[in-house]
């Protein structure tokens, strides 16, 4: 099954931004790279966003819906542009400009060791950590600077610790 892009070139994305009691959201390093972000990925065709984001949600973190508590969808679509070398063209040969995103606030109050991050065989994450939601911002390539600006203003008054 294809990923869903959007006629505009955007490709159709969920992030995940998870967070404890304390009020720190889940950060992941991607794999063989420096990079920091949260959890993220495609919508296949015909898949809704919420059914994308639960699946997401295991293959890179293991966790599973029984795991964390559903607090907030964005009420809207956050989008971002790709750098020139990293736009890729899709299977149809249709240039990927960048990533439209519905964003999803879930709440894990269980024990970390359930975090595991050999899911699926394209392993996004080889290390994570627990960090105040703000400094995901500076954290993240720059690039998603402006997104995680957004989502992070848009959620920080249901994480808790606030």
């Amino acid at each position: 099954m294809s990923d869903l892009i959007f006629d505009d070139g955007y490709r159709a994305n969920v992030g995940i931004v998870i967070c404890n009691p304390l009020g720190k959201v889940f950060f992941g390093k991607r794999r063989y790279q420096s990079g920091w972000q949260f959890p993220q990925g495609g919508i296949k065709q015909g898949e809704s966003p919420k059914k994308a984001m639960w699946r997401e949600l295991l293959e890179e973190t293991g966790l599973k819906k029984e795991n964390t508590k559903l607090i907030k969808t964005s009420d809207g679509w956050y989008q971002y542009n790709l750098p020139k070398k990293n736009i890729r063209k899709n299977s149809k040969g249709t240039p990927v400009i960048g990533q439209r995103q519905k964003w999803f606030l879930l709440s894990f109050d269980d024990d970390s060791h359930l975090i595991t991050l050999d899911q699926s065989p394209e392993q996004e994450f080889d290390s994570w950590k627990w960090i105040d939601p703000e400094t995901s911002i500076n954290q993240v390539i720059g690039f998603k600077k402006e997104v995680y600006k957004q989502v992070i203003d848009e959620f920080i008054p249901f994480i808790d610790g606030n």
